[in-house]
């Protein structure tokens, strides 16, 4: 565990100590150990993956590079160039083959920064998915394969608000012990007590420590919650008779999440969005505004404008947009999140023959699977 789940700067007027480095590092470890071993912290890698023997490749002359090697005890000419330039639709199957798929070596997955193919080509994040917070899974009909690729990805598990909080007070104190520091409040061995003029020694059995403890209770307020049943490690279980089920993890939103979102459910979407919400008195100006939306995928690599997608209502001083599930699924794919941008238009007041265009809201769109009474065949 390498992470620091606090930084020096955190520490406040402790931040200057020649011991404040060593103090987050051991405040991090610590409290990792302590708390099962779960959180340890993000890394950002860059990794290359290199392609291993496919039997779908035809080996003889080729202007691609090939190498010599040592296969089941024999020696075969596998070509190690321009991996992506073979036919991908030849064994791309979006799930259905191991080679649409690549297993990072990290866990767990939190983003995917970059993919690149060996030639320098920069994959489309529309291209490829992230499963089960390990597998870069390559959509279907993509134009490349997961082999020969250099991935920059951050993995790991950070720590939660309360663990950075706890962190930063064990490091505090553990500054104060190396300074030797009255005020520590890490408890100590030895209890020095003077009664009726005799003075003897006790020393502590620090019993807090076998139960996993600090003996600082806003350290193991947190301890506890995270770790109640004092585990060393994270548990783990494998069965090799039960399927194990894919799970998406989706791509975050490109903007922050608001109530101008619009969410896509098999049975259609729709978000109401009061006149007053989206700054647009302009609306109420006349009679003559209508509406329109623009909805883009991820990477805006594809957009479709939708006409009579928005309602406006004057009585109720609203503007509904609405969308169904097979416009949504025709430009964000089944899985991905995208942008929704929504304009209201009407004729130029000084010129009629140009439309004044007017941006009330741009926001997330995204396709939810949910509880529906319609069943739902061929999901992509």
């Amino acid at each position: 565990m390498s992470n620091l789940w606090v930084e020096v700067e955190d520490l406040g007027v402790y931040s200057t100590s020649e011991y404040a480095y060593d103090a987050v590092k051991t405040a991090s470890y610590i409290l990792w150990g302590m708390s099962g071993r779960k959180f340890s912290g993000t890394t950002t890698v860059t990794e290359r993956y290199t392609a291993t023997y496919d039997p779908l490749i035809r080996t003889g002359m080729s202007s691609l590079t090939y190498s010599p090697v040592l296969i089941d005890g024999s020696v075969r000419n596998i070509p190690t160039g321009g991996f992506g330039r073979f036919a991908a639709h030849d064994y791309l199957a979006d799930g259905t083959s191991s080679y649409s798929r690549l297993r990072l070596r990290g866990r767990k997955v939190v983003k995917i920064h970059s993919l690149r193919m060996q030639d320098g080509t920069i994959i489309s994040p529309d291209q490829y998915y992230l499963v089960d917070s390990s597998t870069i899974q390559a959509v279907r009909g993509a134009k490349w394969i997961p082999a020969n690729v250099e991935v920059t990805y951050t993995y790991g598990s950070p720590p939660p608000t309360a663990g950075r909080n706890a962190a930063r007070l064990l490091a505090i104190e553990l500054v104060k012990l190396y300074e030797n520091d009255d005020t520590c409040a890490l408890p100590q061995r030895v209890t020095s007590i003077a009664r009726q003029g005799v003075s003897y020694t006790l020393l502590d059995s620090q019993d807090f420590i076998d139960e996993l403890r600090t003996g600082i209770y806003a350290i193991d307020l947190f301890l506890k919650t995270a770790n109640p049943v004092k585990a060393h490690a994270r548990s783990r279980v494998f069965s090799p008779d039960v399927p194990r089920a894919r799970r998406l993890n989706p791509k975050p939103f490109v903007y922050p999440e608001s109530v101008f979102d619009l969410v896509v459910t098999p049975e259609g979407g729709s978000v109401t969005l009061y006149m007053n919400e989206v700054s647009a008195d302009f609306v109420l100006d006349d009679n003559d505004w209508t509406g329109y939306i623009v909805l883009s995928n991820y990477t805006s690599s594809k957009s479709e404008t939708f006409e009579n997608s928005v309602t406006i209502d004057r009585t109720l001083e609203t503007i509904t947009i609405s969308l169904s599930y097979s416009q949504a699924l025709a430009v964000l794919g089944a899985r991905e999140r995208g942008i929704m941008d929504v304009y209201v238009t009407r004729p130029d007041l000084v010129n009629p023959s140009i439309d004044e265009v007017v941006n009330i809201v741009t926001s997330n769109a995204s396709i939810q699977y949910g509880e529906t009474t319609t069943p739902i065949y061929n999901l992509g």
